[in-house]
């Protein structure tokens, strides 16, 4: 299992959590889909990150916002200011009290997932280069590449294009080939639905801008909601 590569106080922790939380019903057997991949999933709030870290038989690492690994105060203003206010929809008295109480806790769990901080600048070139060398371990990236700036929806509206960059990165640094698997979360029946692996010698052959990629996974997630 994942908790393989977490603390033992962590894994203690977790143990801990899944008496309180629900295991996803998976619609495939993930022992089954190949290591050394790119997972992309719809976010769902916290539900689908807490989920996976407890339930997913993979050894993995999230990307997640670089707010949450660093100093208390970046991780209060980005649960008062983005999370619980723009993303939650919460009142702004209210987010700003609920980061208050979140904000140790949450740091607490992000460094025991050891989340990959992502950026939106040039620092970014690091977190590609550490995922990458990560991958060569035939271990696994989870990767939630929704736009979730004004929420989180159950349509996904767009899709950014960070898990296609660091795919085509990974081919060009090793030529080897590598597997993004779609999925998608669907709270109203607790199903993680699995879709067949995209290899990257497909991707990289396609001309077009991978924005344009990027957004056909979007729309394939929709439909893997409806299936």
């Amino acid at each position: 299992m994942n908790s393989s590569e977490r603390k033992p106080f962590f894994r203690f922790i977790k143990h801990i959590l899944r008496f309180f939380i629900k295991r996803p019903t998976k619609s495939i057997d993930e022992t089954h889909l190949e290591d050394g991949a790119i997972y992309i999933c719809n976010h769902v709030g916290s539900t689908v990150p807490l989920k996976l870290e407890l339930y997913f038989l993979k050894k993995f690492k999230f990307w997640g916002t670089f707010e949450m690994t660093f100093s208390y105060k970046e991780r209060w203003k980005y649960l008062a200011n983005n999370y619980f206010y723009l993303k939650k929809g919460n009142p702004k008295a209210m987010a700003i009290i609920k980061a208050t109480f979140a904000a140790p806790f949450v740091g607490m769990f992000y460094k025991g997932m050891q989340l990959i901080p992502t950026y939106r600048d040039g620092r970014l070139l690091s977190t590609i280069k550490y995922s990458i060398d990560y991958l060569k371990d035939n271990k696994n990236i989870v990767i939630f590449p929704e736009n979730s700036s004004d929420g989180y929806h159950q349509v996904l509206k767009e899709y950014y294009a960070g898990f296609l960059l660091l795919a085509k990165k990974y081919h060009h640094q090793t030529s080897r080939d590598l597997k993004i698997y779609n999925m998608y979360y669907r709270k109203k029946d607790n199903l993680l639905i699995v879709d067949k692996g995209y290899s990257v010698l497909d991707l990289i052959k396609d001309p077009r801008n991978i924005r344009i990629i990027a957004n056909e996974f979007k729309d394939r997630a929709n439909q893997l909601a409806h299936s």
